[in-house]
């Protein structure tokens, strides 16, 4: 009887793992390509995001493994749907070796995705990894648009015996961009090529469309002619820059009398016209009086033309 039980015993236990009831697990899966880790790195990429993925391989096989290729989805996890997908071929790995592959490619899609990468070994698939990537719409950076319109010099007083002038130099500006949080701006009055004197002034809370002032105060020699060179500094960038057309003597400005002069935008050329715009009042006279010389000998002919027709008359009573 003990035997019969122990056939039964025996009979039932074989066919336990014949038929796979005891423990799957014990058999041993024939060795493969595997996935060992994936990294993923998003790239805003005009109105797309651009995708990084790095997908690292290993060969635990004795052999070469035949040809393989890298497959990467992207799915929305909302709506389950494949937003992008990006396939490349990776060769060939030795025996007992590892390796890297980056892929990039562009979703449209902004949002929590699901990134999904397979491994293909002659077309069939051997391992596959998931891992989910938050891509996130870069914020536009608010852009000043700090524009000049024009420079107001007022002289205060003379100073240092008459030697040095003390002068008030205010740029007027606009800014047709967003707010400007703070804007400073740099005068310069150029006496010469190795002479400059500059200032600079800070305005803060500048509200889009709106027009305002800094005011820079300076002292400079007195009996000199300057240009002036203003920059519109916002952020730490030069968002505009001008200058004066012509020199400006300030001592001939009378005190207290605040005057405006045009600027230019710095490296623009003068026309022609604008030119003999510049040329003073008295100056320009000069050029449309004419030649004294040629007068006087108009004068002499018609006083001989005179003379002859008087003679004439004479001769003729």
């Amino acid at each position: 009887m003990k035997v019969v039980n122990l056939l039964i015993f025996f009979s039932i236990f074989i066919f336990c793992i014949s038929s796979g009831c005891i423990n799957e697990n014990l058999k041993e899966e024939a060795p493969h390509p595997l996935i060992t880790n994936v990294d993923v790195m998003s790239i805003p990429a005009d109105e797309e995001f651009g995708l990084k993925v790095t997908v690292y391989m290993q060969n635990p096989m004795d052999r070469d493994t035949g040809s393989l290729s890298i497959k990467v989805k992207t799915k929305d996890q909302y709506t389950n749907l494949i937003t992008g997908e990006h396939m490349e071929s990776v060769g060939y790995l030795k025996a007992k070796s590892q390796s890297y592959k980056t892929l990039f490619f562009n979703v449209p899609t902004s949002g929590e995705q699901l990134v999904i990468v397979e491994l293909f070994e002659d077309n069939n698939l051997v391992d596959q990894q998931s891992t989910y990537v938050q891509l996130i719409e870069e914020a536009v950076k608010p852009v000043p648009n700090v524009i000049l319109t024009d420079l107001l010099i007022e002289t205060i007083q003379a100073t240092n015996y008459g030697q040095d002038i003390i002068f008030e130099a205010s740029p007027g500006f606009y800014n047709q961009g967003d707010e400007a949080n703070k804007v400073t701006v740099v005068v310069t009055a150029v006496a010469d090529e190795y002479t400059r004197y500059t200032g600079s002034a800070i305005a803060s809370n500048l509200e889009q469309n709106q027009r305002t002032r800094a005011t820079v105060r300076m002292t400079v020699p007195a009996d000199r002619s300057y240009s002036f060179e203003v920059n519109v500094i916002v952020d730490s960038e030069i968002t505009a820059s001008g200058e004066t057309s012509t020199s400006i003597k300030l001592h001939d400005i009378k005190l207290k009398t605040p005057t405006t002069y045009a600027l230019i935008e710095s490296g623009s050329p003068v026309s022609y016209d604008e030119a003999i715009d510049e040329i003073p009042v008295e100056d320009s006279a000069e050029y449309a009086a004419p030649s004294p010389g040629f007068e006087a000998i108009m004068f002499a002919i018609s006083m001989l033309f005179a003379i002859g027709i008087l003679r004439k008359k004479k001769r003729e009573i």
